[in-house]
């Protein structure tokens, strides 16, 4: 079965409705707002709801497990701020058994409406099982007054659905179960951000519009088909590998790297895919990142067998050393 908002709002000023919004779908109760102690959102939303505030100090996974019993007084969940406080909030209520609302402040991802949550378990990033968000409300203010960096970051993790479709597809070849449906909505949330890049770019209320939209249909396309499938393959490889790595760059701008890479091997047009990524002011050439060479070289050898659960990816059709990694970065013009 599968369970999708019931409502989602896109608009300036949005945070001034959501006490309504909820009233709408019959959240009645006092809710908890999950936020970081740094953003004054969160603090407006509880005024307006009559809410609590709860900052959590860490996305492990067994102090949310001890955490989650504070939610138990309260009737919903709020989740406030950027993707590792939705994701704490989306466990937390997956943990509760309460019904939760997002409330993005940037739009880096495309887990604002994921059933999957990124934690850390002793430090190591996971995904597990959450739960879907019974509304989305974004305020397009708020996002157009955040860092460019992250409105940047969330299309290009968008567009990187591009490959991920392509692994999932030749996944398929090999008797992989394979929905024509989830994948064309999945690449449907690409197309539209390569084709509003423009509009992304300069931040206007139709460009932030289609940017929330496309990572809530890239998200619905993993709910829909159970698993993060039809947004994740080689390039999000390559992102968790250089995130084991210590990379400090962010995911959206590592999945960018990683489609590049992926179109490449994949034999798709890899220049188109990275002339958006340039227009978007993605970072696509290590002079202009703040990690070395060496680490991509050992992200790209490390991406193979980066995750748990292997799922067939255009990366087990090669054997990458260091010396053939140091020669696709270079033919991609990555380094």
């Amino acid at each position: 079965m599968v369970s999708l908002p019931q409502k989602v709002l896109i608009e300036p000023n949005a945070i001034e409705k959501i006490g309504d919004m909820c009233k709408e779908l019959g959240l009645n109760g006092k809710p908890l707002v999950i936020c970081d102690p740094a953003l004054e959102f969160g603090e407006t939303i509880a005024r307006i709801t009559g809410a609590e505030t709860l900052s959590p100090e860490s996305s492990e996974m067994a102090y949310l497990k001890n955490l989650s019993e504070k939610a138990g007084p309260f009737s919903f969940i709020i989740g406030v701020g950027g993707g590792r406080t939705i994701d704490m909030a989306k466990y937390l209520s997956y943990l509760s058994g309460k019904k939760w609302v997002c409330f993005p402040t940037i739009l880096s991802h495309d887990g604002v409406v994921s059933s999957r949550a990124a934690i850390t378990d002793n430090g190591a990033k996971i995904s597990l099982d959450a739960k879907e968000p019974v509304a989305i409300a974004i305020d397009s203010e708020i996002i157009r007054n955040a860092p460019y960096r992250y409105i940047a970051a969330g299309a290009a993790d968008v567009v990187s659905n591009v490959s991920s479709v392509e692994d999932w597809r030749l996944g398929s070849e090999l008797g992989e179960k394979y929905s024509t449906v989830v994948a064309e909505l999945s690449l449907l949330s690409a197309k539209a951000v390569i084709s509003h890049v423009k509009e992304i770019r300069e931040r206007t209320e139709h460009g932030i519009y289609t940017l929330g939209w496309s990572l809530i249909c890239s998200g619905l396309a993993m709910n829909i088909y159970g698993s993060s499938r039809p947004a994740s393959g080689s390039e999000h490889n390559f992102s968790h590998a250089l995130e084991k790595l210590g990379s400090t760059l962010i995911h959206g701008e590592q999945c960018a790297l990683g489609t590049i890479i992926s179109t490449y091997l994949q034999n798709k047009d890899w220049r188109k895919i990275k002339s958006v990524f340039h227009e978007l002011g993605i970072p696509t050439h290590v002079n202009d990142m703040d990690i070395g060479e060496s680490m991509l070289i050992d992200a790209l050898v490390l991406a193979k067998s980066i995750r748990v659960h292997p799922r067939y990816t255009i990366l087990d059709r090669y054997h990458i050393n260091r010396a053939r990694a140091k020669e696709i970065l270079g033919n991609v013009r990555i380094i």
